[in-house]
């Protein structure tokens, strides 16, 4: 099983609302964002620490609608969530909406058994569309059947709901709601989330499962605003099995998989959405959509994009620290900040103290997300918001905003990321560069599922000398299964610096490399196979090789000067 240390989202919206519906947004986002290191509990199982979160620490997802516009912004604080809705929550402040007020339901929970005109009219279509959507929708359905089930082994949705509520509404499907194979409207709520696992999981290796509790309930909304939905992760864990850094906190699915076991009970994820949006009357008539692309249709929210991203949170893609006060939770640095850089000072923030954290927090434009796959793929992917190093800007604007702050890409990036902090509509359901970062916070690649790393072995040549304009045979070894392409490179200082071998940046795994020896004399050579845009898994050969001279002769024919 792979636990997950889901900091899943909680998604709330700003309009026009009463004091009292005020005070209890604060009170909700307040209660599930706590990082005060209180909210946590810490038991001790031989030399593992599992730190319970208790339904804190989480990222919440607020949504507004501004300029008519619906906007999305992951934070996680009250004042953060203050700033985003222009007025204190908690007391009841000015409002800034911008009025609201579509109140028509499109939609009457249950009465869709009705009629198909009665139906269409219900979803505000004519029956044209609602016959075209319902054809898709066959359509569609077919497809699904024909190919391998959607839901990924890693992940297990476990319904919570009680019979004919959530999940289990029974009520007929939305018919704008391309590929969801759902039959019913709590059919389609189910499918959209094993969809957002299956295109996590495609990325994951692991053999341990994540289980995510999960249901609908009809939860606080308005024509105007709406709790959208909450959810939280139940663990992190520290010194467990197989445990890459001593001391250091790893979201529970990523301990898991990297332990290769189950290291606490019960589900790891409990996430509760607003079953009361799919009424049509909150939001000025917008509802959840349930489709499997990305596209967001006019007045609906697209959940499939945010549960990516609260998946990517509660899978590893955030912090524990206290970014307002530097403070580790619990003392522990987590998988996290081992990898964020300030480059003002020159460390990471396992190296810093918490007033140096306090201060990098809010130091733009310095403090990056750095590592190996990253610096690899981020330069041929990104044009903004990326350094010449490789290194990828996280959000430190300098007035902290915690939550969006430290854990998210800067919202500058280009093209759009999707942890950046606002959910950008129509995002690439590719999971962008979020690969590469759990790759390298061990996310490792496990082809065969046996617990350990795949690995690129018994790279060659390894020693003796080279002639410079000869054909040399490069070969590896794969172990683990791993039978991804691979890209060859080349290094003339040990293996400090490499550049990819000309025709090698994308080869199939075949093993082995036809390579005409450069005319770069050097007794340092190295040789690196990797797998295409990762740095993992690598193999560099056990020593230096040297390159010499070759007759005249034999670099004239191979068109060297």
């Amino acid at each position: 099983m792979r636990l997950i240390t889901l900091t899943f989202a909680s998604i709330l919206s700003q309009s026009a609302v009463s004091a009292d519906l005020d005070a209890r947004l604060a009170g909700d986002i307040a209660q599930v964002t706590r990082r005060d290191g209180s909210a946590t509990e810490s038991t001790q199982l031989g030399a593992m620490t599992t730190l319970n979160f208790n339904g804190t620490m989480q990222n919440v997802m607020l949504a507004k609608v501004a300029a008519g516009e619906l906007v999305l912004a992951c934070v996680d604080d009250l004042p953060q969530a203050n700033s985003f809705f222009g007025r204190d929550l908690a007391e009841a402040g000015l409002d800034f909406s911008n009025g609201v007020a579509d109140t028509t339901a499109r939609f009457t929970p249950g009465a869709e058994n009705g009629a198909a005109e009665n139906v269409a009219a219900q979803h505000g279509m004519t029956m044209d569309e609602f016959q075209r959507y319902s054809r898709m929708i066959a359509d569609a359905q077919a497809l699904q059947s024909a190919r391998a089930p959607t839901t990924p082994a890693a992940f297990t949705i476990v319904n919570q709901d009680a019979a004919g509520e959530g999940f289990n509404d029974a009520a007929a499907a939305f018919p704008t709601a391309p590929g969801n194979p759902g039959t019913t409207l709590g059919g389609q709520r189910l499918a959209l989330f094993a969809e957002a696992a299956r295109i996590w999981g495609q990325n994951l290796d692991a053999t341990v499962t994540i289980r995510i509790g999960a249901n609908f309930d009809p939860l606080t909304c308005t024509a105007s605003s709406a709790v959208l939905g909450s959810a939280g992760a139940a663990a992190g864990h520290v010194d467990f099995a197989n445990a890459p850094q001593a001391g250091t906190i790893f979201h529970g699915a990523l301990a898991n998989k990297i332990a290769g076991s189950d290291l606490s009970a019960g589900v790891e994820i409990n996430a509760r959405f607003n079953a009361t949006l799919d009424s049509g009357g909150c939001l000025g008539g917008r509802t959840f959509y349930y489709g499997f692309d990305n596209a967001t249709p006019i007045n609906t929210v697209n959940l499939l994009v945010v549960l990516l991203h609260e998946f990517g949170h509660g899978l590893g893609s955030s912090t524990f620290a206290n970014s307002a006060t530097g403070a580790l939770n619990s003392g522990f640095p987590d998988v996290w900040t081992t990898r964020m850089f300030d480059k003002a000072t020159a460390k990471f923030w396992t190296q810093m103290t918490d007033a140096e954290r306090q201060a990098s927090a809010i130091n733009n434009g310095n403090l990056v997300w750095d590592s190996p796959s990253m610096r690899i793929a981020a330069p041929a992917y990104l044009t903004a918001a990326v350094d010449s190093a490789g290194r990828v800007n996280l959000f430190a604007p300098t007035t902290l905003q915690p939550g969006s702050s430290v854990s998210h890409f800067d919202s500058l990036a280009s093209p759009n990321l999707l942890m950046e902090p606002a959910i950008n509509l129509n995002l690439p359901l590719t999971l962008d560069l979020t690969r590469q970062q759990f790759r390298d916070i061990g996310w490792a690649r496990d082809s065969n599922g046996d617990v350990t790393s795949d690995a690129i072995v018994s790279v060659a040549p390894a020693s003796g000398t080279l002639t410079a304009g000869a054909l040399q045979t490069i070969t590896w070894t794969n172990s683990g299964g791993f039978n991804k392409n691979v890209a060859i490179e080349f290094s003339t200082d040990a293996g400090a610096s490499f550049s990819v071998i000309a025709g090698a940046s994308d080869l199939s795994n075949t093993g082995s490399f036809s390579w005409m020896v450069p005319n770069t004399p050097t007794t340092q050579g190295r040789i690196r196979v990797r797998e295409t845009t990762y740095a993992s898994p690598a193999g560099i050969s056990t020593a230096n090789f040297s390159i010499g001279s070759a007759p005249l002769d034999l670099l004239f024919r191979n068109g060297f000067e």
